[in-house]
């Protein structure tokens, strides 16, 4: 990722030269294509409404400096886009910022006014195509899923590097350890900065920790986050999901998923999907949503089988805050699954979104819940434990090259045995958060 990209301030800045480099360009007439302007108007909007959550102070956190990836379809787009054009080697002139820019725009004369009106027309387009983007009518495929099964987990890790390359290095040696056991590995979703098709081929299949030539014994699985949608799902479905060690996450009509279900005689396990509907109230996708078709085939899965459940998604169902709010609900997922948990508990949940690793007491009929975002994305230290009785936050940091001190991240590791669970996470370097959870 480019340094200047992962900068807050300095994105915003070059998102307004763009903005206005259609009207301040001195090549050619003025764009008489809608697509132009609307564009533009998304971009300053989401400028302003960017610039509102900041202070600027002359000084900034870390995070701001080297860590910025917004929660914002448009700014996303636009910090994808441009690292792209650049790693494809495309010459730039500009010096403005720093950071080289596609398509030669020059010191004098800003922005190439083709390049821009040709990224704003995209930007269009793409957020047409999220607002109407819709999944597959029918279900997952069943899978089967061996009574030893070794699932391992990762939350939010499509970066491509840092400590990104060093979780799939640990994620590597729980797989060789495996031995005999048959292994599932799964992303929670999130790949940054917009999921496009040139970012899951770089940032994740390139460093996915199955490699190709395994496809056909080591299953793998990826779920569908807020930042894969901010491409219309375009890096997920076509390049991610297309890929052979994704090839049995499909439809019982064999048709690209983002959702799946792997059952033995004592789990189901499904991969839901929280990302995919555009909700007007919440554009930047911040909280998750369950859709009736989805939940339809849910309930009709698990109500009245009789084995365990456990539940995976992007999204929490809710949330612990460190403002004094305590837990709360988030988005609809608790009242989507309420005839589940009715029946009788989930027996556990994992999810990511939040760059944290957070375990739960039993609550809201969840025997056993955490919060894993914690795969890649660096994020400063906790301020204080925000957590209540029984429930804890992993608190260990690393120290990176500049001093600058981040939350450690990691994955977990589920081992089935029979009907029992066992959940080990592990960070970074190797080492285990605690001792291991038994379900």
């Amino acid at each position: 990722m480019l340094k200047d990209l992962l900068n807050k301030d300095k994105t915003l800045d070059l998102a307004s030269e763009v903005s206005s480099a259609v009207t301040t360009s001195p090549k050619g007439p003025t764009s008489l294509d809608p697509r132009v302007w609307l564009g533009m108007w998304a971009l300053r909007r989401s400028i302003a409404t960017e610039r509102k959550t900041i202070q600027r102070t002359g000084t900034s956190a870390p995070k701001d400096r080297k860590s910025y990836l917004p929660r914002d379809m448009v700014l996303s787009f636009l910090q994808a886009h441009q690292e792209e054009r650049t790693a494809t080697g495309v010459k730039d002139e500009r010096t403005v910022t720093g950071v080289k820019f596609a398509e030669g725009a020059s010191p004098t004369h800003g922005f190439d006014y083709h390049w821009v009106t040709g990224f704003l027309k995209e930007l269009t387009t793409h957020l047409v195509r999220r607002v109407l983007f819709t999944l597959p009518r029918d279900a997952p495929k069943t899978v089967a899923v061996a009574p030893d099964a070794r699932i391992i987990l990762v939350g939010d890790w499509g970066t491509g590097e840092g400590v990104a390359l060093a979780v799939a290095a640990q994620m590597r040696n729980q797989i060789d350890a495996a031995d005999e056991r048959e292994v599932h590995v799964v992303h929670l979703g999130d790949v940054y900065y917009a999921g496009t098709r040139w970012e899951a081929h770089h940032r994740f299949l390139e460093h996915w920790p199955v490699r190709p030539d395994e496809a056909a014994h080591v299953r793998s699985w990826c779920l569908n986050g807020n930042h894969d949608m901010y491409s219309a799902g375009e890096g997920l479905f076509d390049v991610i999901l297309a890929d052979d060690r994704f090839s049995r996450q499909r439809t019982e009509r064999d048709r690209t998923t983002s959702e799946f279900h792997l059952r033995n005689d004592n789990w189901d396990i499904v991969g839901l999907d929280t990302s995919w509907k555009f909700q007007l109230t919440d554009v930047r996708g911040a909280a998750g949503h369950l859709q009736p078709r989805q939940c339809r085939w849910l309930v009709a899965r698990l109500t009245g089988a009789g084995r365990r459940r456990m539940l995976l998604s992007h999204h929490q169902p809710f949330t612990d805050r460190d403002d004094g709010a305590g837990v709360i609900a988030v988005g609809n997922l608790l009242e989507a699954t309420s005839p589940l948990r009715k029946e009788r508990d989930i027996d556990a949940w994992f999810w990511g979104h939040e760059h944290r690793l957070i375990t739960y007491r039993t609550r809201d009929g969840i025997d056993y819940a955490a919060c894993m975002g914690h795969g890649a994305v660096l994020e400063e230290p906790a301020k204080a434990a925000a957590t209540g009785a029984g429930e804890a936050e992993f608190g260990a940091t690393f120290i990176d090259s500049d001093g600058d001190e981040w939350r450690m991240p990691g994955f977990a590791v589920v081992d089935l045995a029979g009907p029992t669970a066992t959940v080990r996470y592990i960070d970074m370097n190797g080492d285990p958060w605690r001792a291991p959870d038994v379900l």
